[in-house]
């Protein structure tokens, strides 16, 4: 399995977190449960077989995902189909996919939509283009400049969001929205406004992913897992309240996460 990262300079990185490519993947499940990781990611498949998004993990009802798709923030997992895969994304930072297109991002909101809906026949120009490329490399370098061509607002880093990100994700557990609003200068109905414009998602809910992430990347450093303890570290209010939001994201209870994680943080092989 070939799976390679790029990372943009700027102006780009700003807003791109990283563009990969996967190639050669042929996993022996034939599902995967994606996590809600606050990032909006999007993919060109450069398979001629539709993939699969399927309505549960229980379901055998699905809707196909052909050449490109958009998945905007999500609060929820999703589920998806394995198989034989060449693609080639671009994960966008928290707010880093608003400037790419001309309305609030909002309105990807747990979607994962066509992408030529949005962009027309620009997505079978791009995706001939990368098809055509010999390297990854190349397409790395296409993808690029595909971003920089089709610009739709300032590529000026928004500050007053970027701060509100940023202190989201760094200390989820302990930041009142309103405080947060007045540490920036601004009121709560506005930082929610241009939060739910910018990002997608509104701040609490922001941080409640944020907070759900701090617990996986912190199961992902210790040898030995105390739940108790993982709990109150990262700000919840008691052990019922933790399990209560680790299921509203990942389905399933933390214990039973242990058993079941694949080998990438908020990746869940399913059979």
């Amino acid at each position: 399995m070939i799976h390679k990262l790029y990372f943009p300079k700027l102006p780009l990185s700003q807003f791109v977190e990283n563009i990969w490519f996967v190639a050669g993947n042929h996993p022996e499940h034939t599902r995967e449960k994606l996590l809600p990781d606050g990032a909006i990611e999007l993919i060109i498949d450069l398979d001629p077989v539709p993939k699969k998004l399927f309505d549960d993990e229980h379901s055998d009802r699905f809707r196909s995902c052909k050449k490109a798709w958009i998945s905007g923030e999500r609060t929820r997992y999703i589920i998806i189909g394995s198989g034989n895969t060449c693609m080639i994304g671009i994960r966008f930072r928290p707010g880093g996919a608003y400037p790419f297109f001309n309305f609030p991002i909002s309105e990807l909101n747990d979607s994962v939509i066509d992408l030529d809906l949005i962009l027309g026949r620009l997505v079978d120009e791009i995706r001939d283009q990368l098809l055509e490329a010999n390297s990854a490399e190349a397409r790395f370098q296409l993808l690029e400049s595909f971003l920089l061509n089709h610009v739709h607002r300032s590529l000026e880093a928004n500050r007053l969001i970027t701060f509100a990100v940023h202190q989201l994700q760094q200390s989820p557990q302990f930041l009142a929205i309103r405080d947060l609003a007045n540490t920036i200068g601004i009121t709560q109905k506005h930082l929610i406004s241009q939060f739910e414009k910018v990002v997608g998602l509104r701040p609490k809910t922001f941080a409640r992913i944020s907070k759900f992430q701090k617990v996986l990347t912190t199961i992902e450093q210790q040898q030995k897992v105390e739940w108790s303890a993982i709990a109150y570290d990262c700000g919840y209010y008691d052990q019922a309240h933790f399990i209560k939001e680790f299921h509203a994201f990942s389905g399933l209870n933390p214990s039973a996460y242990l058993t079941q994680r694949g080998e990438y943080m908020n990746y869940i092989p399913l059979p």
